[in-house]
């Protein structure tokens, strides 16, 4: 078996699904937490020790390490906000150690801004993401990414997820000359608030779009930050990473290789961010009707080594 093997959907792509709302053990841990055990859950969740029971973190993580590597779970959509976000709390700990670069839980709101005029992460807009995995720096890259829904938009915002693996099989098959291409180091643009955005920066953020370590596949791609830093330091892109972003873009779009879906209040999604790339549809809020698509975004790294 090589290295992809163990995360291969084929021609499976049915959404994993766990029911959380009658869930007696959940309801009863967030029952019984004290406002002490609530106030770190929330402002400083690596330091709690609670955690979800063994039977679910095993479900959970079993669907995460490897293929289909998402799930969906389901709580009520009449619980509060406080309740919603602190079952998030728990499960994003249980499933290992957040990332405070954006705050432990950022919440992903339209703020007006446009990624594509100034350096700014996409989840601060309304428009569509494109296909691509978290983090841009070279030196962080979170295993897992969460999010909770607490309200949907008025029009789109649906989620989308692929599969790497199946793309580098493609790949391997039909394009190999570009696989070698996307495996070698690609210059990034640098957006992480605090950091120097300049041509020396973006030089120094270079790395592979696919890499295999200790027989584990790694992807990491947004298209648009990989052109954005050709751009910065006039440095065009050569016709085989071209043909190879291209190829991506052709394989991701197709609906037989995703899978589409619309998360409602009370939802939780978790993928794992090294061999799965997601986007999201455009969309728009309606502030009239206190329609504001809002979601919270955790960045998490399992306690433990991936297979």
């Amino acid at each position: 078996m090589n290295a992809v093997d163990n995360y291969l959907w084929n021609s499976s792509k049915s959404i994993p699904v766990i029911e959380l709302g009658a869930d007696k053990d959940i309801i009863s841990l967030l029952e019984k937490l004290s406002r002490d055990e609530k106030n770190i859950l929330i402002s400083e969740p690596n330091n709690s020790e609670i955690k979800i029971p063994e039977r679910l973190e095993k479900e959970i993580n079993s669907k995460l390490i490897q293929a289909p590597g998402f799930l969906l779970l389901r709580f009520s959509s009449a619980a509060d906000d406080e309740t919603l976000r602190l079952l998030y709390a728990l499960l994003c700990r249980s499933i290992g150690g957040l990332n405070n670069r954006y705050g432990y839980f950022f919440d992903v709101i339209d703020q007006g801004l446009d990624y594509t005029k100034a350096a700014v992460p996409v989840s601060k807009t309304k428009a569509s993401t494109g296909f691509h995995t978290d983090s841009t720096a070279k030196e962080y890259l979170p295993d897992v990414v969460g999010l909770l829904c607490l309200q949907p938009g008025q029009k789109g915002g649906e989620s989308q997820v692929t599969n790497a693996a199946d793309l580098y099989k493609h790949l391997q098959n039909n394009f190999p000359d570009a696989l070698i291409e996307l495996s070698k180091p690609i210059i990034r643009d640098v957006i992480t608030p605090g950091t120097v955005n300049n041509t020396e920066a973006i030089l120094e953020n270079a790395f592979p779009v696919f890499s295999i370590e200790a027989h584990k596949l790694t992807f990491r791609y947004m298209r648009f930050w990989i052109e954005s830093a050709h751009q910065k330091t006039r440095i065009p892109l050569n016709e085989k990473l071209l043909a190879g972003l291209d190829e991506i873009d052709h394989f991701f779009s197709k609906a037989e290789n995703l899978i589409q879906f619309k998360m409602n209040r009370g939802e939780l999604l978790f993928l794992n961010n090294r061999f799965l790339c997601h986007s999201r549809t455009n969309f728009e809020d309606a502030p009239e009707n206190n329609t504001v698509r809002r979601m919270v975004r955790a960045w998490i790294n399992f306690d433990f080594d991936l297979i």
